[in-house]
């Protein structure tokens, strides 16, 4: 197929003595626009002009544009919004490893006679040259293969000692070769070959007893897809499969092919099918009646979905209110009108399950994308989105920039979690915003849904922007509708919550375990923090474990037996006495998911724990493995992070107990007691969601707290009412907006002077800009780069897009910042960093 360059292609294009992959952005009567994936920008009508640019692409990559006309028009939006380059939109719309590129690659000179040149004297490039060589010189000859070459990169990785500078040097010298080498994709189609009879043959069998194997093998399939007319179809066998099942060799089966026997073809693997296939086998759906509130609600949906109207819909339904009932009646109205449709879940975990419902009823149409499956994976997936064999697309954020065609619904389920903002690396999109500028550009529906909506969503609705759906009473189940959990509150000040000697469980929740364990029900425990001990200390002199390259002290994690720095990832020895006094008395404090599982191994030795954080589910399928093993009633317990909050639907669960309640309720953050809430709101909800009623023991040591009162009686809309004038007093989300802007380098000061001189030139252009700070980031250093951030507080008559202008105008008079040094802008920032 003959390959053309059209808007969306992927080519390969120089740059200075490199190569790169590029996509082209633009077209007029000749190409205009190329964006590489680093984000660097080949235009015509500057220094080149239209017939140069297209005379310097040097291959067209694909047969088809990577990216689609929607996706092109998405990604200049988000761009412009988010302030960030459009090649790093393109690269994360994307699938990893796609494109080509050159790279540096070093190799060691060697002469065809190192002994003497043609005057009879020593040559310079030899290793025994005359020309002394320096130790350091002697070392970087010595990491270099005797053959072959190695990347620059890899190099300077491997020697952090090494310099550029002492590279260029040497090669100056003749010792060692540097050169720009092309670099195919590293994920490429996969195929397989497959072995077919090639009929009846009028000779005599093959005499080796491996070659008859390989062809009864062959019969016995064909004999097996004999069609009912009497038809033998010879689909033939994987050539892997057929050399497994029969012992024979490849040299065999080309033997065979040589003889007439067999013919070979090759067949695309779809890597991405087989994992869906292998871990969420298709079930029969089950039958629901839907309630009145139910059908209301697809009923507006459906409405602008058949129409091909644009509308967003909040869809506010309390937890165990069948949102996804919602969800997928709407994508089957959508479906029968030929159109297509993304479903965004906010985290990995949630996926297995909400693949498995939406399968059900949908089968092979659906295709998963998401950061854990891999490269081949994610490819193959991508391709058949791109091609319409998958109209339907789930997965976490990044699904939103999918490649699906005629677009007719996107759904975002738990919009509120902030888990859908992207920080880094760029761009730094919020996938629910994004979500709804997409449906807008397709003229497609978008619906929103939450037990707890953001206050943005929330006002939103309130003021028609969006049309709310409310759904506030549990489906029924069986006949009889579920209702709500009661939630009893327990204050760890006191000493008879804890009486029976722990820290960890009260006597309340230790008894209400007890009962569901004897009962054979399920408990669900939540602790918002990962590792054994989040603090430890010297009991006399304070000390305390900060790691060397952050501004955070390190957490034990018992299990690995060392200390571990959450953001840069260093681990240490836990030491067996302090290190600045001697003292052995080294306390570990706090709690965290190893601790807690550690106390209710202890406390019931024959219960079987399912810890569910980020140590556990690192491995390929981790999370789907963890779940399907409570599910399947293998584990009694399941203990984790704000994973298990969120989204997990068990109807043997009958209890939810809270660790502790505060966990990151005072962080100093305007979104702090918004996101208190709705975790304990959203992880109260997984209790009594079928036939057993459910029980929720909330731990705290702050029971007072209107967060925590607001959560005990499910009250979301008396949180909204009295929060929501505290923001618009102070101008912030939702009725005002921000832009962060963080700076970060390994010097403090020279971070703080580049802030500082950002101000001032911003405030040069516009002095009516409200600027708070600079100052230090909350987590003052991170991997060794000292951080400070300033906000841009936009009120609401103030234009966004002004603003944005205003800060591309400082970023542009400041020019580039030094080497090391880093401005990052974050448009609607979820968390102060």
């Amino acid at each position: 197929m003959q390959k053309i360059v059209r808007v969306g292609s992927a080519v390969l294009v120089p740059f200075g003595r490199r190569s790169l992959t590029g996509i082209v952005t633009a077209e007029g009567k000749a190409l205009k626009s190329i964006v590489t994936m680093e984000g660097k920008a080949l235009d015509a009508g500057k220094t080149r002009n239209e017939k140069r640019v297209l005379k310097e692409i040097l291959d067209i990559l694909d047969t088809e544009p990577a990216i689609t006309g929607d996706q092109m028009k998405l990604a200049q939006w988000i761009a412009d919004y988010y302030l960030c380059g459009l090649g790093e939109v393109l690269r994360a719309a994307l699938p990893p490893g796609i494109g080509s590129s050159s790279e540096q690659r070093i190799s060691r000179i060697k002469l065809e006679d190192p002994t003497a040149a043609e005057d009879g004297s020593m040559p310079a490039a030899a290793e025994d040259s005359p020309i002394p060589l320096s130790k350091k010189d002697k070392e970087i000859l010595d990491a270099l293969p005797e053959s072959g070459s190695v990347s620059v990169k890899s190099l300077l990785l491997q020697n952090p000692s090494v310099t550029r500078s002492q590279l260029q040097r040497l090669e100056s010298r003749g010792l060692l070769a540097i050169e720009f080498m092309l670099r195919g994709p590293r994920t490429t189609i996969r195929k397989m070959v497959i072995v077919h009879l090639s009929g009846p043959a009028a000779r005599e069998e093959p005499g080796g007893i491996k070659q008859r194997a390989v062809l009864n093998a062959l019969r016995h399939r064909a004999r097996s897809n004999t069609a009912n007319e009497g038809v033998t179809l010879d689909s033939g066998l994987p050539r892997d499969e057929l050399l497994k099942q029969t012992g024979a060799s490849t040299a065999t089966v080309k033997r065979l092919q040589e003889l007439g026997f067999v013919t070979l073809s090759e067949r695309e693997i779809d890597r991405s099918r087989a994992r869906t296939t292998n871990t969420e086998a298709i079930k029969p759906p089950p039958n629901h009646d839907l309630d009145p509130t139910q059908v209301n609600a697809i009923e507006r949906i459906g409405s602008a979905i058949v129409a091909g109207r644009f509308e967003t819909f909040l869809l506010h339904g309390v937890t165990g209110s069948g949102k996804t009932e919602v969800y997928i009646e709407a994508l089957k109205l959508t479906r029968k009108q030929g159109k297509s449709g993304i479903i965004l879940v906010p985290e990995i975990s949630l996926t297995p399950q909400t693949v498995a419902r939406f399968r059900s009823h949908f089968g092979e149409e659906i295709a998963v994308l998401h950061s854990r499956m891999s490269p081949g994976e994610r490819f193959d997936a991508w391709r058949g989105i791109r091609a319409g064999k998958y109209p339907v697309v789930i997965g976490p954020r990044s699904a939103v920039l999918a490649p699906v065609d005629n677009l007719g619904l996107i759904v975002v389920d738990e919009e509120h979690e902030q888990s859908y903002k992207q920080f880094d690396p760029a761009p730094r999109y919020h996938a629910r915003d994004v979500a709804v500028v997409r449906a807008r550009q397709a003229s497609a529906a978008c619906v929103l849904g939450s037990a707890t909506p953001s206050l943005e969503s929330l006002t939103n609705a309130q003021t028609k922007k969006y049309i709310l759906l409310s759904m506030p009473e549990r489906v029924k189940t069986h006949g009889r509708r579920a209702k709500l959990p009661e939630v009893r509150v327990v204050d760890m000040r006191n000493r008879s919550a804890t009486e029976n000697g722990s820290s960890v469980l009260s006597t309340i929740l230790s008894d209400a375990i007890e009962k569901r364990l004897l009962s054979g029900e399920q408990i669900i425990l939540l602790q918002n923090r990962r590792g054994y001990a989040p603090t430890v200390r010297c009991e006399q002199c304070n000390w305390a474990p900060d790691c060397p390259d952050c501004s955070v002290t390190m957490i034990y994690h018992k299990s690995r037996r060392h200390l571990r720095c959450h953001y840069c990832g260093r681990t240490r020895k836990l030491p067996p006495r302090c290190p600045s006094c001697g003292n052995e008395s080294v306390l570990q404090l706090g709690i965290g998911t190893q601790r807690v599982e550690e106390e209710i191994l202890n406390r019931f030795p024959t219960a079987r724990v399912a810890r569910m954080d980020l140590d556990t589910t690192t491995f390929k399928n981790a999370h789907h493995k963890i779940l399907d093993r409570f599910a399947r009633g293998e584990a009694d317990i399941l203990l984790g992070t704000q994973m298990v909050s969120k989204g997990l639907d068990f109807g043997n669960v009958s209890l939810v107990g809270i660790i502790d309640a505060d966990t990151g309720i005072y962080l100093p953050d305007i979104r702090a007691e918004e996101r208190t809430f709705q975790l304990l709101t959203q992880v109260a909800g997984r209790a009594g969601r079928a036939e057993l009623p459910g029980e929720v023991i909330l731990q705290t040591h702050n029971p007072g707290h209107r967060v925590i009162q607001y959560a005990m009686q499910h009250d979301y809309d008396r949180f909204a009412r009295n929060v929501l004038p505290e923001r618009q007093a102070l101008d912030y989300p939702p009725f005002g907006r921000i832009i962060a802007v963080l700076f970060s380098g390994p010097d403090a000061n020279r971070v703080n002077r580049i802030a500082l001189d950002w101000c001032r030139e911003a405030r040069k252009i516009d002095s009516s800009i409200t600027i708070l700070g600079p100052s230090p980031s909350f987590i003052g250093r991170i991997r060794k780069n000292h951080r400070s951030q300033i906000l841009i507080k936009i009120e609401r008559l103030r234009s966004h897009r002004g603003t944005r202008a205003l800060i591309r105008q400082t970023n542009k008079a400041l020019g580039n910042p030094p080497r090391n040094y880093r401005i990052a802008v974050d448009v609607d920032p979820i968390g102060l960093a």
